[in-house]
């Protein structure tokens, strides 16, 4: 009597990437592709004039501080990419954050007259993200922890997450390929991040390069403003979102 093969329980096939999540991976596959690419050619692109239009998104022509910028805005995308894997592998999609559009009806109000709830203030204020602060601030080169990035993206909308990466990563319209730049946009819309903060943070940034600039007579000759695609492929290799031209050896 012959005994029966025993049977294998079937592999568990994984979980399709829900859409929403692929979208924001997507984004977020180009955004460390860029960095990487960055990185690598940084020490020769930085030798070029052009360099000045990618210097000013940062704030400084000093290339350890964008350096350090680049491997935080790094980091933070390669937790949100975990945390987002870790997502789609419960089922779990995103959710957009669009703010409800349903006007307060008369039962929703307060009663006239009633005295508004004061809310007390934070014990320990938190600092602003040093993506936020300037080239000059002690913190604005802080890297935080393995843990603390895990947390604050799971804290986070994730749209908030995909600007301060933009901000660290010194991503720009200008600087990008006009198709990419649209779905990093939408990203941001959708999922709780702030355009409005991105472009002041972005326009101070700019003021604080010009004043870095004119200490420098040296750079004078130099129109940093200048955001034409055959200028910011000389600074950077390639428009973010392209792929990057490989260079013979």
């Amino acid at each position: 009597m012959t005994r029966a093969a025993p049977t294998t329980p079937a592999a568990t096939k994984p979980r399709p990437i829900p859409g929403r999540i692929g979208a924001v991976l997507h984004v977020l596959a180009v955004l460390i592709a860029h960095a990487r690419h960055f990185a690598a050619t940084a020490a020769t692109s930085a030798a070029a004039p052009e360099f000045a239009t990618a210097a000013a998104v940062f704030g400084t022509g000093d290339l350890p501080t964008i350096l350090q910028r680049m491997q935080r805005g790094m980091l933070r995308a390669l937790a949100l990419r975990d945390y987002l894997f870790a997502r789609a592998a419960r089922g779990c999609n995103l959710r957009f954050a669009w703010p409800p559009c349903v006007a307060l009806q008369p039962h929703h109000r307060p009663p006239a007259g009633a005295a508004p709830r004061l809310r007390s203030a934070p014990l320990h204020p938190r600092r602003p993200d040093p993506a936020l602060l300037d080239p000059g601030d002690p913190d604005a080169s802080r890297l935080p922890t393995p843990e603390e990035l895990a947390a604050e993206v799971r804290r986070r909308p994730v749209g908030r997450t995909i600007a301060y990466i933009c901000m660290d990563l010194g991503i720009a319209p200008g600087l990008c390929d006009g198709d990419f730049w649209n779905r990093v946009e939408k990203t941001l819309r959708r999922y709780g991040g702030s355009l409005g903060r991105l472009y002041q943070v972005r326009a101070r940034r700019e003021e604080t390069f010009q004043r870095e600039r004119d200490r420098r007579s040296d750079t004078w000759h130099i129109d940093w403003r200048d955001l034409r695609p055959a200028t910011v492929r000389r600074a950077l290799g390639c428009l973010i979102g392209e792929t990057p031209a490989i260079v013979p050896s």
